[in-house]
């Protein structure tokens, strides 16, 4: 491995600090929204059913019998079909869920649950069944999995099934939970150690699994929440619940269940009350200060809910363009890749791609060397931009980074509820830098930025495992990158191959590689990949950049035969594609 020497990156004038411091009514039909692509697999009347994403695919399941389909999404303006599980019995899966490469797949033609191996898109393996003869349900309507537990909901009883599926290939039937809804299930959602169960005759259960494996579920407390509860979402701190209910002109509810025995209904929001015309709304979910839902006809809705008594719709993509007539339009949405590139379903027209950072409400955190508005990760240096957010400006002068400056804090309040104050690098009335706190949980975030008057402006933020970008000389996020030659230490142009004729290597310098690899010892090239006008390159070292607070260092060989001129240059890890750079390689 190279010398990191990075105590040299000052020469090119470029430091941390430098870094850091620096259908619905035609109205509505795109509202702070911008289409990236649109996917239909196959041709004719599909019915697509629900939508999921995991690193860079996409996952969608057919109501019909099409199977799951499973699309590349790693060039968001071209997904493009890498695989498609459909079993030889028929593929009516109407629920998708994806963890860790391993595909559970609701099956409403008797199949009860597929758990299905997708690491190979192209070659999907079944690992094993949930059905009757497991104790199991053979048409699940709706599932959920969390912490190694599968949950069954069959909308047909109120009875919720219970499985151990921390080994995928044998699941274990555990229990089955009786809830209080006097019709049936038919949503089912697992956070944090909470069930959440949406009651077609009205009621929303929540009970503490925490010890599910060895223990009844205790029943906390129920929520009235309306004849056709379809589906509900919980805040990380799971004091807010939304609850949809799928009807002739059903609602959104947002009740605050801080103390889940008596719930308090805050506010119910209705497709007349955001001006939309569609039959129904469908699934909802939270991110931060935003609940995105999808709405059938009206496409989907993203509402401002920092303040949940009073909901204001921020952004709209409409992916149905006919007269409302039943069921029809966008099925599902899935907003946890990142604001930039939400996934959402419709019955005919398959996936959608859609960028909705416009909608973002509040501050704006993004990668401090991409400027991106997607995933950010543990540890990375990141900016926020917005107003009345520092009284003064102000920049760190020691180390370790401070938590306040000028009397503002950044508080981030992860998936799993736990808030943490962020190590801070700069502050002013408009743009504060700092870093993901160690610790912070991958999944949905808020933001919660507190000047010194006491102002609190709140955003929200997806959090990835890994969210690489690279700086540039510009400090842009695009054009020429800070890096240097790794052996004489100097700027551009480089030298495309050393003296003796071997290749040359460059060190890049970026953040959010990962928590394994930022403020910590190690090499994790072995899981990053490089790419130079789209030619794979070997990474020698990526790392932590010693000496700096959340900088990475990324240490790549150039391609043989690399010609004179500029060239465009991409990393990758788990799944996430950085921003494109350049180099300027001499004569």
């Amino acid at each position: 491995m190279l010398p990191q020497r990075t105590f040299l990156f000052t020469r090119i004038s470029v430091s941390v600090c430098a870094f850091v411091f620096a259908l619905s009514l035609p109205a509505r039909a795109e509202l702070n929204a911008r289409l990236l692509a649109q996917l239909d697999p196959f041709t004719g009347n599909n019915r697509y059913a629900d939508v999921w994403g995991e690193g860079h695919y996409a996952y969608l399941g057919s109501f019909s019998g099409s199977g799951v389909m499973i699309i590349d999404i790693t060039n968001l303006n071209a997904p493009v079909l890498a695989g498609h599980y459909d079993p030889p019995a028929g593929g009516r899966f109407q629920d998708v869920v994806v963890i860790g490469g391993i595909g559970y797949f609701s099956s409403e033609n008797d199949g009860g649950v597929h758990i299905v191996d997708v690491r190979d898109p192209a070659s999907p393996k079944l690992l094993s069944q949930v059905g009757t003869a497991q104790n199991g349900y053979g048409r699940v309507h709706e599932l959920f999995v969390a912490d190694g537990i599968l949950y069954e909901a069959d909308s047909r009883t109120p009875t919720v099934k219970i499985f151990d599926v921390r080994n995928p290939a044998a699941p274990v039937f555990v229990r089955d939970l009786m809830t209080t809804d006097s019709r049936f299930i038919h949503n089912i959602t697992a956070l944090n150690g909470r069930l959440y169960t949406s009651g077609w005759g009205g009621k929303t259960d929540i009970y503490d699994v925490r010890r599910i494996l060895t223990e009844a579920p205790v029943l906390l407390g129920s929520v009235d929440s309306g004849n056709a509860s379809h589906s509900n979402w919980v805040s990380n701190d799971g004091r807010l619940l939304a609850s949809a209910r799928e009807t002739l002109d059903g609602d959104v509810r947002l009740f605050d269940i801080s103390d889940p025995a008596s719930p308090k209904l805050l506010a119910t929001i209705t497709a007349a009350s955001l001006g939309l015309s569609a039959y129904s709304v469908h699934n909802p979910y939270i991110v931060g200060n935003l609940l995105f839902a999808s709405w059938y006809q009206a496409g989907t809705q993203v509402i401002d809910i920092t303040d949940p008594a009073k909901p204001v719709l921020v952004g709209s993509y409409d992916t149905f363009a006919d007269p409302v007539n039943g069921f029809d339009g966008n099925w599902g949405v899935y907003p946890f890749l990142g604001l930039d590139r939400v996934l959402l379903s419709d019955l005919d027209g398959g996936l959608f791609i859609v960028d909705f950072s416009n909608a973002a409400a509040g501050p704006r955190t993004v990668s401090a060397a991409s400027y991106a508005i997607s995933a950010l990760t543990e540890k990375a240096i990141v900016a926020a931009f917005g107003s009345n957010l520092a009284v003064a400006t102000q920049g760190a002068t020691s180390l370790p980074l401070p938590t306040a400056l000028s009397g503002t804090t950044v508080r981030v309040q992860d998936s799993t509820g736990a808030e943490r104050l962020a190590p801070l690098f700069y502050v002013s009335p408009l743009q504060v830098n700092y870093q993901i706190p160690p610790g912070t949980a991958a999944g949905p975030a808020t933001i919660k930025i507190t000047s010194g008057d006491g102002r609190i402006s709140t955003g929200a933020a997806i959090i990835a495992a890994a969210a690489p970008s690279l700086f540039t000389l510009d400090q842009s996020g695009a054009g020429a990158a800070a890096a240097l030659d790794a052996f004489t230490f100097t700027g551009p142009p480089y030298a495309a191959t050393r003296s003796g004729g071997e290749p040359n290597i460059i060190a890049f310098y970026g953040t959010g590689l990962g928590a394994d690899a930022t403020d910590a010892d190690g090499n994790v090239s072995a899981s990053v990949k490089a790419a130079i006008d789209g030619t794979p390159a070997t990474v020698e070292y990526a790392g932590r950049a010693p000496g700096f607070v959340g900088l990475n260092q990324l240490n790549i060989a150039l391609p043989s035969g690399l010609t004179p001129g500029t060239h465009n240059v991409v990393v990758k890890r788990n799944g996430r594609t950085g921003n494109t750079v350049t180099i300027a390689i001499r004569q």
